[in-house]
């Protein structure tokens, strides 16, 4: 059997010619046999045919490609490639799958849907991203991207060609392409460069499109934009762009066929005339221009709207206002124009008409309109509409035009300003697209009309078609070029293949003596005319083949086209080719007062791209433009308005444009787009395929496809076709290490013919029909094993149903003997029990009678025996009674007896003790006026009367600083009243402005008026003007030269108070440090001198109470005991409790030297307290009344420091009143201030305590003391010499700030005198600029000598006091730096000496409070900031801190800003969490590996924990211990820092996202969508793919097992780095919910975009590989949230496995709850059938719709089907409560901090 009979087997499918439908499928009712004369059919209509044919079978039915191929995203893929199959793959994804894009080869072939489709937004572009053409379904996106990478990749140029008929969409292919590239060039938020590449459609589209009968949108003229791109750092950047025109029609100004438009422009203007009532705009039927075509209006769109598009894009490409509203003047000219009515003129005197002449009327209100809106004069227009002028030999000739000449005149005026209106706006998108920075490369983008053929055919359709046999030629040598390349690179031989050459239509056209050479010619004869040039055309060009002369008549003439054989009608050609307008006409607007106008008319018609072409060579080294024609560029630029007998016609301009254009794509790598129209209604998804298969034999996609079929067009890589058809040979002859061999085999197997196939590299190659034959092999050998298979499978079944009917009779018999076995069985056990009953019944009668009878004797005995027992019971309690009333008579008598004798006793009791209490009261009113009564009585209100004393001062403290702030109101209030004066200034000046403007309008129109007179005054001064301006900008140098040496003086001079700043700073913290180390150094020795009387004096009195006091216990009143708790930070808070509550003094307190003698004198003292009690409470009743307290110490202190500051302030303020220097300084003052007010606060503190010793001192002076008066006189002496050292060091302090302040204003004054030089100086360069205009020249040499003389004085002076400033900043650090180790050593000291001098009143029972040492800090120096941060955020590595506490920099950080908080330096703090928080944004913008990502998402979580858990808000200290609540900050509201870290832990987590999202991108797709477990490495059947690494996208990456195991791999090693580095299982989670969302988004939206592998395996694989995940997840115990994302996912490989069929629509919309209605519908219209899979019908898809809108219309309808993949779920921040102790926390040593940190 040949393969013809295999394949014309009966049930084949053929398609056969229709008259309607082109095509029309069939099928074969019987086989086809060699030499059979005919072929039996069955059409899809049902009607039988025979189909003739002949005898050698050449002419048999093209047969239909199998069902695997039908629908395939490449039309070259198709086993038979030819028409009938190429219509129907396009039929099918268009109507059916209502896909627009397919590939044919290198074309794109795009199908206007005529709907709005949702497949161009900002996801789908990310989709497409990296992505190589013929991965994801066929798109413009998919072209662009191919463009984009290999401009990436060789830094070549690009081009990509859009063609089409009118109304194919070529306009929106090419938008949507330029959006691509200005997307991945420069970022899917438009920047400047890519918002105004997009912003340039819509003034094209306003200004070159019109709507047509085909179109509503269709471009009237070519655009070719050129895409400027830059590399930067491997990646190419969108720079800029140039646009380049071709060919406007001008004609569409004038008239407008039946059914079309004007320009979008002026329909658009008239929308939006009420913005512009001086144009005098109307109706736009009220213009001539206009009302042409009666159809003003387009469906579905807005002319107002679009006009405010249009002008908002205007403005965003840089036309100014008064652009615009001269553009609009223009054409609102152009419309009025129009409307000049040119009507008949009559001879003088009589009523004849005058057919030379014409008229139009002086008051014709448009003309009038005309020449004020462009600013000429109306009387010269009209003259020159109604006048031309001849030349002769020495004269003009003015000759009267016809009615018809002026119309034509006019017409042509309007068309030449539109044409230079229009490329006056392409020259200014030019200059806004293109900044003029050096581009690298370009990818072209040419949106040009596609092949037109009407009833009427004029020049313009000419021009069109001659630029499309042209593309077209470069189209096929280019595809051709490509096949030979593709053969090459895969190694295998080949013939020459012959494609059509369209070169003789191109040389009909363009050669010497053809179309164009000839119309050029006639247009250049004197009385040359269309019908003269049709007749040399006829003569001339009848020997070219693709000419033909029409049968009648010579006004036209035909052109065999590559699509098509088009007639031209010949008149009008050589008009619109001169292209005339009159001179004079052009030289009346040309004298415009418009200057837009003027300018317009002077711009010279050149071809841009040819100038733009010569300006460089192209970089793919391919074509460079010859020097010949950059000089011919350069001429063209520089040439004036050339005659009319050397102006070049239109046909030639388009000629070189169009030879450029050749060229440009020539030196590119082009891509085709070429857009079909399917129907002419422009009804969505209607396909009429007569229309359709015009279009594709026009548009070159047929060709293509003879092209590739000429050669081997079925290309299959090795593992697909192994995978496909290794069932046709045994498996001896497969081998799976040698795919290729294996192929060979099965190939040489089946097909005998060598030349039918080739093996390639890593491709076999087929002809046409080679693959369907082994389809059909594949299909037989499939249905012959199924045939086996099946009769297996069915004896098997029928065996299986016999054995079960068997097994069922026998347990059928079995049950059944078994029944009445157990029946028998059942009698005999039924008459034994009737035999056992009857026994037992008789028994139970007789039991029953014996029962009853004893039990009737037994009731008479009990009620005989009870009557008895009642009886006798009754008498025993009627005696009873009896007794009992006797027993309570006689009580009573006896107890009313002694109630009597009572009452008597107590009567005489009353008065003895009335008697001794009046004598008692006596006696206690005689005490009650004694002393010693009033002191008790008194004794508890004097503790009452302190602690009021102390609220009235505090009372008094925030009376004064409510005093302060109602100080300041009324300052604030002055503040108001002075802006209020100011606004009403500003008003008074608003409206004289306005009056200016008004009379600087009056005076411009009164200039206006006198322009002439001034004119010819300006020409006589014009000489000496011009020597006066070139002077002058002389001067204006100098003087700009002079200011800028001013400006960098000035700042040098701004740098320099800042580094003197600094320096001060250091300089007055070395003086600081270095009288303190003085000072200390003699604190240290008198305090050594101290210590040693003090230890004397304890040996004395231990050796005196020795004795007397040795059984002395120990009780609560003078025991100590140790306490660790912190009661706080600062040293403020370290004074004597006074008034400590009772429950208090249980307390253990820290135990030293000075309390146990205070402990000891006490004991003493306890011993004479009784005898001398009187006299003691009396002693301390005074001494407590006249007691100075701390608060009177420190009121008086207070007092006088105050003074002293308020002078020094007054001082300082009258010495700076302004410049930059008063916040530095004060800022530095009030540091000082406030450390001399802390220090002044201990000396306070220290004063009261040494007075509470010295009181408590004086209380021993009791005489039994006296014995030890000397030791007391001692410790009195020692606490003297303590006082006079801090008042010493309080001296010293108070001097070295007298001196800073001393140096501070000398300062001031020398920086205010250095300010009122530079204002003075200032002051006086801007008199002489302002002075310029009016100054003579000597007085201006003379001031330019005095400023230089000045300035020379002042750069001196600046560098003397720069050096000075130099030499006081050296000096200033020194002591600062000397300054700030003293600083904390005195404040120790005096902590100590304060906890020494606290002692107890004898009287008071006060103990004292423990000295707080602040535990958990870190001390550091603010200089050391950025030392310590580089060491904790850049020098730590993942390995040291897996060795560390979760979250350890978090503590240190937070340990720094509770030291902060101690000194109370909010500089610091800010300071530190500024540069933390810089340091780490810096982090997470720039590129660092995950696991520090991870670091510092962990520490910045724990570090904001810390600072709510030490804040002070109640919801977060709650679950505190004691010990942190005293932790907790006490001096800063860090609420605004904690806001700031929360963003920069979102910052952080969204980093971290995009960093590993970016690292499972590329192993998503092959782990969830390629890997098949069952069969690895399996790919779409029959996909031709583009890109070589798409056969091994399935594989393991290098070897590493399964896809999915890597991508479980990379989140496992990402949750050990979470586990490693401490961060919350909650964070986590939230993480791998992210993670999981990004997973399901980019498999689904590649699945989406790739309809080849929506079937039912990619359900199964998908089920199991997401299993895989869900388990991974399970294993890690998350909570189940974490794996919500995935269920679209889910519930897609559930929808790919389910049954098809309208009874389960209901089912499918149950099972997709996470679904879309777009999603669920693109699957199904995506899915590809297996063979037996029964086929998916319209009327399933139409049911399933319903029901998916139904359920959806509650909820927003979308018509987005991707899932947006860069949307990153919001991070919640959990507060948790940390337990850790940071005093217990340490500082390693292998971190390197030590030198910086410090804890305390």
């Amino acid at each position: 059997m040949s393969s013809e009979e295999m394949l014309y087997a009966q049930g084949a499918k053929i398609w056969i010619p229709h008259v309607e439908q082109v095509w029309e499928s069939a099928t074969l009712e019987e086989s086809y046999r060699r030499g059979a004369g005919f072929l039996k059919i069955c059409t899809e209509s049902g009607s039988l045919k025979e189909v003739k044919l002949k005898a050698d079978g050449s002419d048999l039915p093209p047969l239909r490609n199998p069902a695997i191929l039908v629908g395939q995203n490449d039309l070259t893929t198709l086993s038979y490639l030819h028409e009938p199959g190429v219509l129907h793959n396009l039929r099918v994804r268009f109507c059916e799958r209502q896909i627009i894009y397919t590939y044919c080869g290198i074309i794109l072939v795009a199908i206007n849907p005529y709907a709005e489709m949702p497949l161009y937004g900002p996801s789908i572009i990310r989709a497409y991203r990296g992505h190589a053409m013929g991965d994801l379904e066929p798109h413009i996106f998919a072209l662009a991207e191919e463009a984009y990478t290999k401009l990436e990749r060789e830094n070549c140029n690009l081009s990509i060609i859009v063609s089409g008929e009118s109304g194919a969409g070529k306009t929106v292919s090419a938008k949507y392409a330029m959006r691509y590239f200005a997307a991945v060039g420069g970022s899917e938020s438009e920047t400047q460069v890519e918002r105004k590449v997009l912003a340039s459609s819509p003034i094209m589209e306003a200004f070159g499109n019109a709507k047509t009968t085909r179109n509503d949108n269709s471009s009237r003229f070519g655009k070719f934009t050129k895409l400027l791109f830059r590399n930067q750092m491997g990646v190419m950047y969108l720079q800029g762009a140039t646009m380049h025109t071709y060919l406007l029609e001008k004609s569409r100004v004038v008239y407008q066929a039946q059914g079309e438009r004007n320009y979008h422009i002026f329909y658009q203007l008239c929308a939006a005339r009420a913005k512009y009532p001086e144009l005098v705009l109307d109706h736009q039927d009220k213009f001539q221009f206009l009302n042409m075509g009666c159809a003003p209006d387009i469906e579905r769109v807005s002319d107002a709207d679009q006009f405010n598009e249009t002008v908002q894009a205007m403005t965003v490409l840089g036309f100014s206002i008064q652009q615009i509203a001269d553009i609009v003047k223009i054409l609102a000219g152009i419309l009025h124009l129009g409307n000049i009515q040119v009507s008949k003129k009559f001879n003088e005197g009589t009523e004849e008409e005058d057919t030379d002449s014409c008229e139009i009327f002086h008051n014709d209100i448009h003309l009038q309109i005309t020449g004020d809106l462009l600013r000429v004069s109306a009387e010269d227009l009209r003259r020159w509409l109604l006048m031309r002028k001849i030349e002769s030999v020495n004269e003009y000739v003015l000759i009267p035009n016809s009615i018809e000449a002026a119309q034509a005149a006019r017409d042509a005026l309007a068309k030449h300003i539109y044409a230079k209106l229009f490329q006056y706006i392409v020259g200014v998108l030019n200059k806004s697209l293109n900044n003029g920075s050096k581009q690298c490369s370009f990818i072209g983008v040419l949106d040009i009309y596609g092949f037109e053929t009407f009833e009427v055919n004029s020049f313009e359709q000419f021009c069109i078609n001659y630029a499309n046999e042209k593309l077209q030629q470069q189209f096929n040598q280019h595809v051709f070029k490509l096949e030979q390349e593709e053969y090459l690179k895969e190694g295998i031989t080949w013939t020459m293949i012959d494609f059509y050459d369209n070169q003789p239509c191109i040389d009909l056209i363009e050669s010497r003596l053809g179309v164009l050479d000839l119309l050029d010619e006639e247009c250049r004869m004197p009385k040359g005319s269309d019908e003269s040039w049709a007749g040399k055309l006829i003569g001339k060009c009848s020997k070219f083949p693709h000419f033909e002369k029409p049968r009648f008549g010579t006004t036209s003439f035909f052109i065999k086209h590559f699509s098509d054989t088009v007639e031209y009608d010949v008149n009008g050609f050589l008009e619109k080719n001169r292209d005339t307008v009159s001179k004079e006409l052009t030289q009346v607007l040309s004298e415009s007062n418009m200057s837009l106008v003027k300018q317009v008319m002077t711009l010279e018609e050149i071809d841009t791209l040819s100038v733009d072409t010569a300006k460089s060579s192209t970089l793919g080294g391919r074509v460079v433009i010859s020097a010949g024609r950059k000089q011919q560029g350069n001429d063209t630029r520089r040439r004036v308005v050339p005659s009319k007998q050397h102006r070049k016609t239109v046909g030639s301009q388009f000629q070189e444009s169009l030879a450029s254009l050749i060229s440009t794509l020539h030196a590119t790598t082009p891509h085709y787009v070429r857009c079909i129209k399917p129907n002419d209604d422009k009804i969505a998804f209607k396909w009429e395929t007569a229309k359709i298969i015009q279009q594709l034999r026009a548009c070159g996609v047929l060709e293509t496809v003879r092209i590739s079929a000429a050669g081997f067009p079925s290309r299959w890589l090795y593992p697909d076709f192994y995978t496909r058809y290794q069932l046709l040979v045994f498996r001896s002859k497969l081998d799976k290490n040698d795919m290729k061999q294996s192929c060979q085999n099965i190939v040489m197997k089946w097909i005998q013919d060598e030349d039918k196939y080739r093996f390639g590299n890593t491709q076999i190659f087929f002809r046409a029909g080679q693959v369907a034959f082994l389809e059909q092999v594949r299909a037989n050998l499939r249905k012959k094993y199924i045939t086996i298979v099946q009769s297996v499978v069915r004896r098997f079944i029928y065996r299986r149903r016999f054995l079960r009917l068997q097994m069922v009779i026998n347990g059928i018999q079995r049950h059944a003997r078994g029944f009445l076995a157990r029946q028998r069985v059942q009698k005999m056990r039924e008459a034994r029990a009737g035999l056992i009953l009857s026994k037992y019944a008789r028994g139970w009668l007789c039991r029953r009678r014996y029962l009853r009878l004893r039990h009737s004797i037994f009731g008479i005995q009990t009620y005989a025996r009870g009557m008895m027992a009642r009886s006798k019971f009754n008498a025993m309690r009627d005696h009873y009674r009896a007794v009992q009333i006797q027993r309570f008579v006689r009580g009573a008598l006896a107890r009313r007896a002694y109630q009597k004798r009572r009452r008597n006793i107590i009567i005489c009791q009353a008065a003895i003790r009335r008697f001794l209490a009046r004598r008692k009261f006596k006696r206690m009113k005689a005490e009650a006026k004694t002393i010693s009564h009033m002191e008790n009585k008194y004794m508890g209100l004097e503790n009452k009367i302190i602690s009021m004393q102390q609220r009235i001062d505090e009372l008094n403290r925030d009376n004064s600083n409510l005093k302060h702030k109602t100080s300041e109101i009324s300052v604030l209030k002055m503040k108001l009243e002075l802006k209020k004066t100011l606004e009403g200034e500003f008003k008074n000046v608003k409206a004289a402005c306005q009056d200016k403007d008004k009379l600087i309008e009056a005076l411009n129109k009164q200039l206006e008026a006198e322009r002439d007179e001034k004119m010819q005054l300006l020409e006589e001064n014009g000489h000496a003007q011009e020597e006066w301006l070139s002077q002058k900008q002389t001067w204006r140098l100098e003087n700009e030269e002079l200011r800028r040496q001013i400006d960098e003086i000035i700042e040098m001079a701004k740098n320099a108070e800042v580094s003197q700043r600094t320096q001060e700073d250091r300089m007055l913290a070395e003086i600081d440090n270095r009288e303190l180390n003085e000072a200390y150094q003699r604190a240290i020795k008198d305090k050594e001198v101290i210590e040693t009387e003090n230890y004397m004096l304890k040996e004395e009195l231990s050796r005196l109470t020795a004795g007397s006091f040795s059984l002395h216990g120990r009780k609560a009143s003078n025991a100590s005991s140790q306490n660790e708790d912190d009661v706080g930070y600062a040293s403020a808070k370290n004074t004597l409790d006074i008034n400590r509550p009772p429950d208090l003094l249980s307390k253990n307190y820290s135990y030293n030297d000075s309390t146990s003698l205070v402990v000891k004198l006490r004991a003493i003292l306890e011993e004479e307290k009784q005898k001398h009690k009187n006299l003691q409470e009396q002693y301390l009743k005074l001494a407590s009344r006249h007691k100075p307290t701390e608060d009177s110490f420190r009121v008086s202190e207070l007092e006088v420091e105050n003074e002293k500051l308020r002078s020094e302030y007054d001082q300082l303020r009258t010495s700076i009143k302004h410049g930059v220097e008063i916040n530095e300084l004060n800022a530095q003052h009030a540091a000082l201030q406030e450390e001399v007010r802390r220090r002044r606060e201990e000396c306070i503190q220290l004063k009261a305590v040494l007075l509470q010793q010295s009181q408590s001192i004086r209380s021993l002076e009791p005489e039994s003391l006296q014995l030890r008066g000397n030791d007391v006189n001692e410790l009195m002496e020692a606490f003297q010499s303590q006082k006079l050292i801090n008042r010493q060091l309080e001296s010293e302090l108070k001097a070295i700030t007298e001196e800073h302040n001393s140096r501070l204003m000398e300062m001031t004054q020398e920086i205010e005198r250095l300010n009122n030089e530079k204002d003075e100086l200032q002051k006086v360069i801007f008199e002489s600029i302002d002075e310029f205009e009016e100054a003579n020249v000597d007085t201006l040499k003379q001031n330019d000598r005095y400023l230089r003389r000045e300035l020379q004085n002042a750069v001196a002076q600046y560098l003397v006091v720069q050096e000075e400033l130099k030499l006081a900043n050296a000096k200033l650090k020194a002591y600062r730096q000397d300054g700030g180790q003293l600083e904390h050593k005195l404040e120790e000291e005096m902590s100590r000496n304060k906890a020494n001098g606290t002692s107890t009143d004898v009287g008071a029972n006060v103990t004292k409070q423990k000295s707080q040492n602040p535990q958990g800090l870190m001390k550091f120096h603010s200089s050391d900031l950025d030392k310590i941060l580089q060491r904790l955020l850049s020098a730590l590595t993942p390995r040291t801190v897996v060795g560390l506490l979760p979250g350890f920099p978090a503590y240190l950080i937070f340990m720094c800003i509770r030291y902060t908080d101690l000194t109370n330096a909010d500089d610091d703090v800010r300071e530190l969490l500024s540069k933390f928080v810089i340091q780490i944004k810096k982090m997470h913008r720039t590129p660092h590996p995950i696991e520090n990502r991870v670091i510092w998402l962990v520490n910045s979580i724990t570090l904001l924990n810390l600072l709510k858990q030490y804040g002070d808000v109640e919801e977060y200290v709650k679950f505190n211990t004691e010990k942190q609540n005293q932790q907790q900050l006490k001096n800063f509201n860090l609420f605004e820092y904690r806001r700031v870290i929360l963003d920069l832990i979102v910052n952080l987590y969204q980093a971290l996202i995009m960093q590993i999202q970016g690292l499972l991108d590329p192993k998503i797709v092959p782990a969830i969508l390629n890997n098949d477990e069952i069969q690895r490495g399996r790919q779409a059947h029959g996909m031709r793919s583009r890109a070589t690494s798409i056969g091994a996208a399935s594989s393991p990456e290098h070897g590493g097992g399964p896809a999915w195991k890597q991508l479980i791999g990379q989140l496992e090693h990402f949750y050990k780095q979470f586990q490693h580095f401490g961060l919350d299982n909650c964070y986590a989670e939230q993480i791998f919910h992210q993670l999981l969302y990004f997973i399901c988004a980019v498999a689904l939206n590649c699945l989406m975009l790739r309809g080849d592998i929506c079937m039912w395996e990619t359900g199964m694989i998908i089920r199991y590989n997401i299993g895989c995940i869900e388990d991974w997840v399970r294993s890690k115990k998350m909570s189940n949230d974490v794996l919500s994302p995935l269920a679209p996912l889910n519930q897609v490989s559930q929808l790919l496995q389910s049954r098809k069929s309208e009874q389960d629509v209901q089912t499918i919309c149950d099972l997709c709850t996470s679904l879309s209605t777009a999603q669920v519908l693109k699957v199904m219209k995506s899915y590809k059938l297996d063979d037996y899979e029964s086929e998916i019908t319209n009327v399933f898809l139409e049911k399933l719709t319903k029901e998916l809108n139904a359920r959806q219309t509650q909820k927003s309808i979308s018509d987005e089907f991707t899932i947006d993949q860069k949307f990153i779920q919001p991070f919640k921040v959990v507060f948790r409560y940390s337990d850790i102790k940071l005093e217990d926390i340490e500082l390693p040593s292998h971190l390197n901090l030590d030198e910086f940190l410090t804890k305390i």
